[in-house]
């Protein structure tokens, strides 16, 4: 399928052939017929599919569709959980924009509020936003979203996981009674995420699941676990993992934010142009990292999850676990940074004895195994048996019957309007 038959405006299509796509993804193919009926839609989808084009591509053609005058009251609303996804979503839509009268502002913390003020008071069709500033913003009195009537919420369970449900329902209830939402990520799962959807998405919300399953990682990331004894011993695996040319850039994840700049001194005691990123980082060092990342002149970058969604590095080819997250899912995204669409990638994790209970979890959660390896002359010490998953493993959950009419429904409806489409011409 071409975009072609998505029924998109020829400068929307125009725009993304300019970004380099030629043909839609499954979560793009899926998502934007439907989001351009107007439907609400509950979406999940591997990292790295095109989540982001899947619902900014129909908020422009929804500013298309209402034909109004652009106003500081905004048509379109996008909410995401850090700053570094805002920031991309903000790239991805002014990319997309280059050739409209349409214009998009971007509202994240660690911004002046005089400047976000007068932002607010522009001019404005799309707003991407982190909720907790944009909810500050609003207790000033400086927003205004009388005219919304396309609101987006994009890693809803890391919005969960981050404590902004109570941010995002207030900031829900200051849209017009008629709007439409879209909730994506990559794991929509568990009671929590089925109680905040039903609190935003109308009854008849279509719902899109799309890969093998939301709690697998994508089958082009090699995924291996070493043994290690301890931080000395991570270390030596690093100089090991890194000398590697193999490896393009690559992320290594700790535990917290004051591991970060204890874990770049010592990777840069190896000769290895390396720096940090974590949450409690100012905006500006933040974005300047990552510039220096997009540029070349990093290898590696050491980072909290702050990391593990949104942030858009197509170089960065190989992730390294220091320690495990505590979160399964958290695994997954982090995984996920290894391949930007569906080129090879691989993650490592470097295991010791605390996070051995981390890891049988995480396997169980994804209902696969995680190969350990061995290289040598880096063996452990500590000799300790590594769980497997070769007895007791679980059954998926099968996919309930309504869902699966529900997609077939969609599927038939793209069907048709393809069909039609091509008779047309």
């Amino acid at each position: 399928m071409s975009f072609d038959v998505l029924d998109l405006d020829n400068t929307i299509q125009h725009a993304i052939e300019q970004l380099g796509f030629t043909a839609p993804t499954p979560v793009q193919e899926e998502v934007i017929p439907l989001a351009m009926d107007g439907d609400d839609i509950l979406a999940t989808a591997p990292t790295g599919t095109g989540k982001t084009l899947a619902f900014i591509a129909p908020a422009i053609q929804h500013l298309y569709d209402r034909n109004e005058a652009s106003t500081n009251a905004p048509k379109a609303l996008v909410l995401a959980p850090s700053r570094e996804l805002a920031r991309q979503i903000f790239n991805v839509t002014e990319s997309l924009l280059s050739s409209h009268e349409f214009t998009a502002q971007l509202i994240i913390g660690g911004t002046p509020y005089g400047m976000q003020q007068q932002l607010l008071s522009e001019n404005t069709d799309i707003l991407i936003a982190t909720p907790g500033r944009l909810l500050e913003l609003d207790e000033k009195q400086w927003l205004d979203l009388s005219d919304t009537s396309y609101f987006v919420i994009d890693e809803a369970d890391r919005m969960l996981d981050m404590g902004f449900s109570e941010a995002i329902l207030k900031l829900s209830k200051l849209l017009p009674k008629e709007h439409q939402t879209l909730m994506l990520s990559a794991t929509l799962e568990g009671e929590k995420i089925g109680k905040f959807s039903s609190q935003l998405l109308k009854e008849n919300a279509q719902q899109i699941r799309l890969g093998d399953s939301a709690r697998s990682v994508p089958s082009q990331i090699k995924q291996i676990a070493y043994r290690v004894d301890d931080d000395a011993h991570k270390l030596r695996f690093l100089e090991h993992i890194l000398s590697d040319e193999n490896v393009k850039q690559a992320v290594v994840f700790v535990s917290n934010r004051d591991h970060v700049d204890v874990w770049v001194n010592k990777i840069r005691a190896l000769n290895i142009m390396c720096d940090g990123l974590h949450g409690d980082m100012k905006q500006s060092d933040r974005s300047e990292h990552l510039k220096q990342m997009k540029r070349g002149r990093l290898k590696v970058l050491v980072a909290t999850d702050v990391a593990s969604r949104g942030i858009d590095l197509p170089e960065i080819n190989t992730v390294i676990n220091l320690r495990l997250p505590p979160k399964s899912d958290s695994y997954i995204h982090r995984a996920g940074r290894a391949s930007r669409e569906g080129e090879p990638g691989t993650c490592i994790s470097l295991v010791d004895i605390n996070d051995l209970p981390t890891i049988e979890k995480i396997q169980r959660y994804m209902l696969a195994p995680i190969k350990f390896s061995r290289i040598a002359g880096l063996e452990a010490k500590q000799k300790v048996r590594v769980a497997s998953l070769t007895k007791g493993k679980k059954k998926a959950k099968p996919t309930p019957k309504s869902v699966l009419k529900a997609e077939e429904k969609r599927k038939e409806k793209a069907r048709k309007k393809a069909k039609a489409k091509s008779k047309s011409k």
